[in-house]
């Protein structure tokens, strides 16, 4: 057996001509096949992840200036809690409240009005079981309308429920009545 000199002309030659040749070879992508399993399965349980938080939660922001329920702007809304409670905040999609929302619009209130309570509304207060609620009509004032429009009393029916926000410029259920338990998406939490 012949020992070779690394150091050697012919040791350079040889390493160089191995060099060039590695290079001319294609180049291999260092993935390896487990490492796409990894992160393909990382992936599918991300989607899944997020799939599964957006049928139950969504967000309701509060676009309007002047708002109902301050401090409060941005409220996740918990779809799987959609059972009524008195004095809990929910979000409904509204149907009917033109000229202020339009059909659709996600609106967050606090229920104050279940079927069977008695309501009456006059321009200086809105009573729920002779509780006042709210004071006053002022955005019937605000849009030049008639308060004695929304002046009335009577029984919440069956399925239905009253919200109010809680400022005297909160267009809520002393103008529109109420809303149908169909309506309601599920219970609001502020965020800010």
């Amino acid at each position: 057996m012949k020992l070779r000199n690394p150091f050697s002309i012919q040791a350079k030659i040889d390493r160089a001509m191995a060099e060039v040749e590695r290079a001319r070879q294609p180049r291999r992508i260092g993935v390896s096949a487990g490492f796409l399993a990894k992160g393909a399965l990382f992936s599918v349980l991300v989607a899944a992840g997020v799939v599964a938080l957006a049928q139950r939660y969504s967000v309701a922001i509060a676009g309007q200036a002047e708002l109902c329920l301050p401090p409060y702007r941005v409220w996740i809304i918990d779809k799987y809690e959609t059972e009524p409670a008195r004095g809990a905040i929910f979000a409904f999609k509204s149907r009917g409240l033109g000229p202020l929302f339009e059909d659709g619009t996600t609106i967050v209130k606090v229920l104050d009005g279940l079927p069977g309570d008695r309501v009456a509304v006059t321009e200086e207060s809105t009573r729920i079981n002779d509780q006042v609620i709210a004071t006053g009509l002022q955005v019937a004032r605000q849009y030049g309308f008639d308060p004695q429009r929304y002046v009335r009393q009577g029984v919440i029916e069956p399925d239905r429920y009253w919200f109010f926000g809680r400022t005297a410029d909160s267009f809520d259920s002393r103008y529109w009545g109420s809303v149908a338990s169909h309506q309601i998406i599920g219970r609001a939490y502020p965020l800010w």
